[in-house]
């Protein structure tokens, strides 16, 4: 239940009909997050950091990292859903701690 899989990363078809079909699309301060309806129920994410707004690959392997743990503990929220996540400028230089609780905002969102 809490592991993460080969299921649970989209594939390049996958993400190009999450793009074409995105439901909602919740923003905090460091990243966008689109939501959309798979045909598998597990629930699927794709991590989309871009050099251009995360020069460091430190701080881009952080990000990822804290998406991917954040998700394998939440997954059970987000069936049957492909996730994509976009990072935004101002997460280059956020702390560790900001990083995490954005992710939590998205996830505090989905409840409400």
């Amino acid at each position: 239940m809490f592991d993460l899989s080969k299921q649970n990363i989209l594939t390049d078809n996958e993400i190009k009909t999450a793009f074409a079909g995105v439901q909602q699309k919740v923003s905090t301060q460091h990243f966008t997050f689109l939501l959309a309806s798979r045909d598998v129920a597990e629930a699927g994410m794709c991590v989309i950091l871009a050099k251009k707004n995360i020069k460091k690959a430190t701080k881009r392997n952080l990000c990822r990292r804290l998406f991917k743990e954040s998700f394998r503990c939440n997954k059970h929220r987000l069936e049957g859903k492909s996730i994509i996540v976009l990072a935004k400028k101002p997460a280059a230089l956020a702390t560790k701690e900001s990083l995490w609780e954005s992710i939590a905002k998205f996830y505090q969102s989905l409840e409400a």
